[in-house]
């Protein structure tokens, strides 16, 4: 991984430990207070990424493709941040957060492919699925400003930067694709499967940008509920190795999504020092980004299929769409 992709995050993370030196009270507000917190992170992931291609192949006809790639790991991590309080009123939370996957839960890719004539529904050409292994990180930047606070109630302008970087492979694949049938002169559908390791390898990392709302309600005490929401404009680059074909594809563009974050908060005690809390919650992170794809071949697997070593083929449609979904559990430590 390149220094300049993750360097944006280490400079946030120096800036939430940095702050408390301009976001302390001035002195003598007695009912101002900074209180700091630390959580451990488990979350679960479910949903996933794909990306669909489209090339016109000549003749009025279209090559479409669709690959889906899942997103169940367990990651690991660590949150940590402050609060400037006036009173019971939070008036700043600055939050920074770091997760790694742990356990990679089996899953699998799907891969499509059909052929579009003008003016006629779309006709399958092949489809395989491959056994998949997902490592996935991401770290993100939190704040939030209230703006707006009657008990229990509040309401609070919320910002938000996260980075993911998420690596996939793929082996073997199973499946079956249409094949020329010399009986008919026409096609015929055919199983293909192969346990050949290694066949693909995909990744993809994310710069999201989020502008929002942070709502809060505090029903009873030392219960709590949050939900944070953001329209997200969304940064995407990519990379597919199609071994099997000695073909790599990149793309990079803009796109837009939705992120949405809840959080019920229990606290376990009170007291003047360290305050101990558990915290369920469940994130949703949406986007869609149309860009197009450039695609070289580094070898000679497809030299049958006219595509020799050497070849580059620029302006393939490429959308990349994600929905992931967070179920997670955090242990709090608050002084």
């Amino acid at each position: 991984m390149e220094w300049k992709s993750v360097r944006p995050v280490f400079a946030f993370f120096i800036f939430v430990f940095a702050a408390p030196a301009w976001a302390a009270p001035p002195a003598g507000e007695g009912s101002s207070s900074v209180r700091f917190f630390v959580e451990p992170i488990l979350q679960k992931g479910l949903g996933g990424v794909a990306y669909d291609l489209s090339f016109y192949q000549g003749a009025g006809s279209t090559g479409l493709s669709r690959l889906e790639f899942p997103q169940f790991s367990l990651e690991a991590g660590l949150a940590a941040g402050f609060s400037v309080s006036q009173g019971e009123k939070r008036e700043w939370l600055v939050e920074a957060s770091i997760a790694h996957s742990t356990v990679a839960f089996p899953g699998s890719m799907n891969d499509y492919d059909w052929t579009q004539y003008l003016s006629y529904p779309k006709v399958p050409f092949s489809y395989t699925y491959s056994a998949d292994s997902t490592v996935s990180w991401h770290a993100s930047l939190e704040a939030a400003w209230t703006f707006a606070f009657a008990k229990p109630w509040s309401l609070a302008l919320y910002g938000l930067y996260r980075y993911q970087d998420v690596s996939h492979g793929e082996d073997g694949y199973t499946g079956w694709q249409y094949a020329p049938d010399a009986t008919s002169d026409g096609y015929v559908p055919m199983v293909i499967s192969s346990t050949t390791p290694d066949v693909l390898e995909y990744t993809l990392s994310t710069h999201t940008i989020g502008v929002g709302l942070m709502g809060e309600v505090d029903p009873l005490p030392g219960l709590s509920a949050e939900l944070r929401a953001a329209f997200t404009p969304v940064y995407a680059s990519d990379r597919d190795d199609h071994k099997l074909r000695t073909k790599l594809s990149t793309a990079s563009g803009w796109g837009t999504g939705f992120y949405g974050d809840m959080r019920a908060t229990c606290v376990l005690s009170r007291s003047s020092g360290v305050t101990p809390y558990l915290a369920l919650e469940g994130e949703v992170i949406y986007y869609v980004v149309s860009t197009t794809q450039t695609q070289y071949w580094y070898g000679n697997a497809d030299a049958a299929n006219g595509a020799p070593q050497g070849t580059v083929v620029t302006g393939v449609g490429h959308v990349i769409t994600s929905a992931q979904f967070e179920v997670g559990l955090r242990f709090g430590l608050m002084f």
